[in-house]
């Protein structure tokens, strides 16, 4: 059988999965959040015949690792780690485009996650340490949709905090709430996250 990505599956909501062909037989992963908990899980699909037998009858996995630590961001940050790892070590299911795509499914999930209570049209920026304040590196939208937007911002987030390390400088919030403070922005927003500034702005 299969599951549906962005939809429940025995309690976890399912937010990116793979699975492709390798010499006559398949196999996949996928990447699960249990939201009451903040619990992450990654799963490594049966390998089959086809792209329909990576679930049993019962929609059971092969096996899978769980990070249950009482961190979100942590149990997040390490549940992308070893998501990438199991798609290289499943055959064939790791490609170039896979890191960027993984990030990308995982950045519309929590920008999803806390509604807009009304539409709004909002652009997602970040302004970066440059050698002078007349030209620091910079990145800006174009006004979109509330949702898109948010996505935005917490692609620029992710750009910036794709380390092992968790760093907060002077001034500046941690990792952990810059996410926080972009999940739940419901309109215009501006933190300083790695001495760079990220927004959202009417």
């Amino acid at each position: 059988m299969r599951i549906k990505t962005g939809g429940q599956h025995q309690g976890w909501t399912v937010v990116h999965q793979a699975r492709r062909a390798w010499r006559g037989s398949f196999e996949g992963v996928w990447l699960g959040v249990e939201e009451s908990t903040g619990h992450w899980m990654v799963g490594r699909q049966h390998d089959g015949q086809s792209m329909d037998d990576g679930f049993d009858a019962d929609g059971n996995w092969a096996t899978s690792r769980h990070f249950r630590e009482g961190n979100e961001y942590l149990n997040m940050r390490r549940a992308l780690a070893a998501y990438d790892e199991e798609a290289q070590n499943a055959s064939d299911v790791w490609n170039g485009m896979w890191d960027q795509r993984a990030h990308e499914a995982v950045a519309r999930h929590l920008a999803h996650r806390v509604p807009f209570p009304a539409p709004v049209r909002l652009s997602a920026g970040w302004i970066g340490r440059g050698l002078t304040d007349y030209h620091p590196p910079r990145g800006s939208t174009f006004p979109l949709d509330g949702p898109e937007a948010k996505y935005e911002l917490i692609r620029y987030l992710q750009g910036q905090t794709r380390f092992d390390e968790i760093v907060t400088e002077p001034g500046s919030v941690s990792e952990e709430e810059a996410y926080q403070l972009a999940i739940n922005a419901t309109g215009p927003i501006r933190f300083v996250c790695r001495g760079v500034t990220f927004y959202l702005s009417e």
